[in-house]
């Protein structure tokens, strides 16, 4: 199946431009390829913070600190 992909028009200085340039020529591939794999890596990791926020604010099956010294640690 295959992938639509939409256009879109981004601003770059002219030294931006000239190492993204750069960047693609070395690594062989195109200046869109970089940017797509830049943009698809920011959003992969916004989903991990919010889901790891997630996590930290559910509170089932924790303990508080002095039930865990006190069970655990004999304190």
């Amino acid at each position: 199946m295959a992938t639509t992909l939409k256009r879109t028009t981004i601003l770059l200085t002219e030294e931006q431009h000239e190492r993204l340039r750069r960047l693609a020529f070395e690594q062989r591939t195109s200046m869109a390829k970089l940017l797509r794999d830049a943009a698809v890596e920011m959003l992969e990791d916004e989903e991990d913070t919010r889901e790891g926020l997630s996590a930290l604010e559910d509170e089932s099956g924790t303990l508080e600190w002095d039930t865990f010294k006190r069970e655990h640690l004999g304190l």
